[in-house]
């Protein structure tokens, strides 16, 4: 089990190393809380009003704890099956159903499930035999809930939100080879100004921004668990050479492909020491 790629914390006790990181955009982030006007915290109570908070990777945002007691589970893609393409399309909907981030309220039925769930995440996590397989499955388990919860909320979104769940389902299979904003409005069947106009109201970002974005989680991921070289790498995302997608990469994130792979593994050293 690598704890560099799969994170447990208590909200107020969330080491200052992950939670004022660049490395914290490299994790899906799921935030189960409840207000601290509440008696309890939101494993102790599942009465109280509940709360998750669900974060995509490279979303810049930042959401205060200080108000809120509970708890941070955060996971690299690893941990999604996406062999199972099904399932993975269900959690990347989850996680980008409102744009920036996503907040599902929690019925006391769901949270008395997530309490006992929790304690099992907590068990393994801690567990000094503890293993990729058994929390990849509890998280499956946890995350399934979650997408029980979210088909029924995507009933009452606007017209607008179900545009931008229509644009990310399209990104995310044709980004690497379709980078103009008329074939997404084509398919979606609306003009390239409305189109963006919608991500930007309820995204903060332009399509160009986010399908960046999109390329630059891949790349971030192919140079960390792949021995593909970068020509490699640029060739499978579609960049006409190595030149080209180097000095895209280095726009985007400030360092050059050899640096960001190099980075990974001093960062993988760092939150192995907590």
């Amino acid at each position: 089990m690598d704890p560099s790629k799969f994170l447990v914390f208590p909200l107020c006790d969330c080491p200052k190393n992950y939670m004022q990181s660049t490395v914290r955009q490299e994790y899906f982030e799921m935030i189960w809380f409840s207000y601290k006007n509440n008696d309890t915290a939101a494993d102790e109570n599942p009465a109280a009003e509940q709360f998750v908070c669900l974060i995509p990777p490279f979303r810049s945002v930042m959401i205060s704890t200080e108000d809120k007691k509970g708890h941070l589970i955060a996971f690299k893609r690893d941990y999604l099956e996406e062999d199972d393409k099904e399932y993975a399309m269900d959690i990347f909907n989850l996680f980008n159903r409102q744009g920036q981030f996503s907040m599902l309220s929690i019925d006391p039925e769901t949270a008395h499930r997530f309490t006992h769930l929790h304690a099992l995440i907590t068990e393994e996590y801690q567990n000094p035999y503890g293993t990729y397989l058994v929390l990849k499955s509890l998280l499956k388990v946890f995350l399934l809930n979650l997408v029980r919860l979210n088909q029924h909320a995507f009933l009452n979104q606007d017209i607008n939100q179900k545009r931008v769940y229509e644009f990310i389902m399209l990104m995310d299979r044709y980004y690497h080879k379709e980078r103009k904003a008329s074939f997404y409005a084509e398919k979606i069947g609306i003009s390239e100004k409305r189109l963006n106009q919608i991500l930007k109201e309820k995204m903060n970002k332009t399509l160009t921004q986010l399908l960046h974005i999109r390329l630059i989680v891949e790349a971030k991921r192919k140079l960390i668990s792949s021995e593909r070289t970068i020509k490699e790498i640029a060739y499978e995302l579609n960049f006409e050479d190595r030149a080209y997608f180097s000095r895209f990469f280095k726009k985007q994130t400030g360092l050059t492909a050899e640096q960001f792979r190099l980075s990974t593994t001093d960062t993988a050293t760092d939150l192995n020491k907590d």
